[in-house]
């Protein structure tokens, strides 16, 4: 307690005591990559200015009145960021980890628990602009960026759907008119890890360019079994046309499959080095020796296991000067393909999956004057069918989704300077959500055998089909009122009060089939410095956010069919509205540049995150009270099978999952320069996170403790600066870390846990022409 008193009052009144006021950030654990991508606004070997576009225009990061993180392009490469769930290391607040072929993203414990074909983020992700609605999208894109943005907190304003917990942004990099110029990047490491990524920007007269660039990445699997591999390729082409006279236009084109194994778990407690994976005979063999057993019909888990999942995407940017503003069109086009089998939670999840997103912005902006305005329109279709197969040995689950969403919305936001060091802000958007589903559900649980008392103990099975038919509407106002003030020619200080929502989510169930939106208000007080002739940068930001509704997903009983008795119920994965939270917290992020050879950068974060209420109710295929740490009582519910139960749970007062109540990332720099103009650079950063839930069972098998993870690397660049040798290693310390938990659905207390990267190791060299 007194460590964390101290640490909130310095981070509050550090600002004070430098003669400047309080709050945002900015974070990156490789500032130095971010630097070089803008022009420093002081000394030669300051601090540089980072450009960022989260509220739809080109501004100043240090002058943006907003939480929002940003990392450059060349960082994510030097961090070895290939996938999504890499970004954890990277943003104190980010939380990303897998399941089976989807993604789950948290942003200071507001995200979703997401893993089938009705799911949508609760923090969006988006694509230069572009919202990608599905949790498997964010795949074979993490190569020839720009940067990428994290904001925190709901986006309600300017984004498109789904940014209650706030948004992270990819910016691809854009082809450059009159210039030839690329890179290659290669990297090998321990297992057997590739990754070759490549861009080359060729000019084709002066109005036009091309840009094309792809990657390879692939690795061994992390489990004995080899699942938790990586075989990756993607590829891009950008057209850009630049009349030269106010007009100008990108094509962009990519493509994405992603293969392997997939992603793999193991089950709880760790067994040996802990990363047996699921069809490993020893996790088989514990598995197995757990309630119920055989002669009870259970499920062994293969090393089978496969993904094949393709991504297709085309956006097409138009931009118009009409002197007065800038008008901005964006329609764009998204394709998912989904393909695969997974262990990785224990059981068997067979799933195919296609989706079709289309979507058109239209954004009017000007940036000049006393008044910077925005305001535009935002239509979003998208249609999903999937065949979902989950054989859990004594239930079985097949479910067909047909869903369709549609979404209208319009938006503006405008500042105004009411003094020459003063401004305002206020924003509006209305959105419109309308989804449709016609989904079947074959629901077979176990109910007994042929004639256990003749030996004949072949199982029966229940099959109950019923249809889930939903046509729903979610309307919602979201807005946001702000200040800001400058403090100082480099200190920012500004406060801001926010809405976000996120739109009520299908599930498949006869009746009462779509769950509430879930609304979320967050005030925030920050400021933004530079001192010391701009080599050091000192950001806060104290924040309260507001929780109401949340959509929780999880493995819950749902009516399927009705009897004399009463509604009958069989579990299925459902999102429901299951709690409210209050969220309070301090981020505090400090970057130091004394000279050209040294930087050193610092970033806590500390979280108070708490359900005030979070009630749900569980199925007990056996009967049994559930394994939960939470309180537990039974319910008059009829299950689809005799020896089923339904219970009800209250976790009020919990923890939200994936929201440690510390976190610490820190980094160091050093840069030599040798002989004849080549450099070296050492550099190293850590992250320290206090214990966290990674999951809603709230078991201690669950529980990720303290942990701390390292990376280190050494640069050698020769004189010209076109060739960068590197040696790596991340995870130094070769902890294992849990990334997610699932309890099994039919065996009572069983936990499979999800695992992050243990120690990886290896040689980088990137050439640039």
């Amino acid at each position: 307690m007194r460590l964390k008193t101290a640490l909130i009052a310095s981070t509050l009144l550090a600002p004070v005591v430098l003669t400047a006021p309080v709050q945002a950030q900015t974070v990156t654990d490789a500032p130095s990559d971010v630097a070089r991508s803008a022009k420093s606004d002081g000394a030669d070997h300051g601090i540089q200015d980072i450009i960022v576009t989260a509220q739809r225009r080109s501004e100043n990061l240090q002058k943006t009145a907003l939480a929002v993180s940003a990392v450059a392009g060349d960082a994510l490469v030097k961090q070895s960021i290939s996938q999504a769930t890499d970004l954890t290391r990277l943003v104190p607040a980010l939380q990303i980890a897998p399941a089976a072929s989807y993604t789950q993203i948290y942003l200071r414990g507001i995200g979703t628990f997401g893993a089938n074909a009705f799911a949508d983020q609760g923090v969006a992700f988006n694509l230069d602009g572009i919202y990608l609605s599905r949790p498997a999208a964010p795949a074979a894109l993490f190569y020839d960026l720009e940067r990428m943005e994290v904001l925190k907190g709901p986006q309600g304003t300017l984004y498109g759907r789904n940014a209650s917990g706030g948004a992270v942004n990819v910016i691809t990099a854009k082809p450059r008119l009159g210039e030839t110029s690329g890179f290659v990047n290669g990297e090998y490491g321990n297992y057997n890890a590739v990754k070759v990524s490549g861009a080359v920007n060729l000019p084709i007269g002066d109005r036009w360019a091309l840009r094309v660039s792809g990657q390879h990445a692939s690795h061994d699997g992390y489990y004995s079994d080899g699942y938790d591999d990586e075989n990756t390729q993607a590829a891009r082409a950008q057209l850009k046309f630049d009349s030269h006279t106010g007009f100008d236009a990108t094509l962009m084109l990519d493509y994405g499959h992603v293969g392997g194994k997939g992603s793999g778990g193991t089950i709880m407690p760790l067994i040996g080095n802990g990363r047996l994976g699921p069809s490993d005979p020893a996790v088989v063999a514990a598995y197995l020796a757990a309630s119920p057993m055989a002669p009870v019909p259970q499920v062994v888990a293969q090393p089978n296991g496969f993904q094949s999942n393709n991504v297709y995407g085309a956006a097409l940017t138009l931009n118009q000067e009409l002197g007065f503003a800038k008008l901005t069109v964006i329609p764009a086009f998204r394709e998912t393909d989904l393909n695969f089998l997974s262990y990785a939670s224990g059981f068997y999840i067979r799933d195919q999956e296609y989706t079709h997103q289309s979507s058109v912005e239209a954004r009017l902006a000007n940036s000049k004057g006393m008044l910077n305005w925005v305001v535009g329109g935002y239509f979003f279709d998208e249609r999903v069918h999937a065949s979902q197969n989950y054989n859990q040995g004594s239930n079985i689950l097949l479910v067909t989704p047909n869903l369709a969403t549609q979404s209208l919305a319009a938006f503006g936001q405008a500042t105004v300077t009411v003094a020459p060091k003063f401004r305002l802000t206020g924003g509006l958007r209305y959105t419109d959500d309308h989804k449709t589903q016609n989904s079947a559900v074959v629901n077979s649980p176990f109910v007994g055998f042929v004639s256990p008392a003749t030996g004949n103990f072949t199982p029966i099975f229940n099959p109950v089909t019923s249809q889930a038919i939903s046509d729903v509407h979610f309307r919602k106002a979201t807005w946001k009122a702000g200040a800001e003030f400058d403090a100082g020619p480099r200190s920012l200080l500004y406060a801001s009060v926010a809405t976000g929502f996120k739109s009520g989510a299908l599930y498949a169930a006869q009746t009462n089939n779509s769950s509430q939106p879930e609304n979320l208000t967050a005030y925030t007080l920050g400021s933004k410095n530079r001192f010391l002739d701009n080599r050091l940068q000192l950001n806060v930001e104290a924040f309260l956010w507001d929780y109401k509704n949340q959509q929780i997903s999880h493995l819950g009983p749902v009516q399927i069919a009705t009897s004399p008795a009463g509604a009958i119920y069989a579990p299925v994965f459902l999102t429901e509205n299951a709690g409210s939270a209050r969220l309070h917290g301090v981020e505090a992020e400090l970057v130091f540049k004394p000279d050209a050879a040294n930087l050193f950068t610092a970033d806590v974060q500390w979280l108070h995150a708490r359900y005030r209420t979070f009630r749900y109710n569980a199925y007990s295929a056996t009967g049994g009270a559930p394994a939960v740490g939470c309180a537990v009582a039974p319910t008059s519910l009829i299950g689809a099978s005799s020896g089923a139960a339904i219970y009800s749970i209250d976790c009020s007062g919990k923890p939200l999952a994936n929201a440690p109540d510390w976190t610490f990332n820190m980094g160091y720099e050093h840069h030599v320069t040798l002989g004849g103009g080549s450099h070296l650079t050492f550099a190293a950063n850590s992250r320290i996170q206090t214990g966290s839930y990674v999951s809603i069972d709230y078991l201690s098998a669950g529980y990720q403790g303290t942990y701390t993870t390292s990376d280190a690397r050494i640069e050698f660049e020769p004189a010209g600066g076109k060739l960068t040798l590197a040696a790596f290693v991340n995870n130094l310390e070769n902890n294992t870390i849990f990334a997610a938990a699932f309890q099994s659905p039919v065996k009572n207390g069983v936990l499979y846990n999800q695992l992050r990267p243990p120690r990886t190791y290896g040689l980088r060299a990137s050439y640039r022409f």
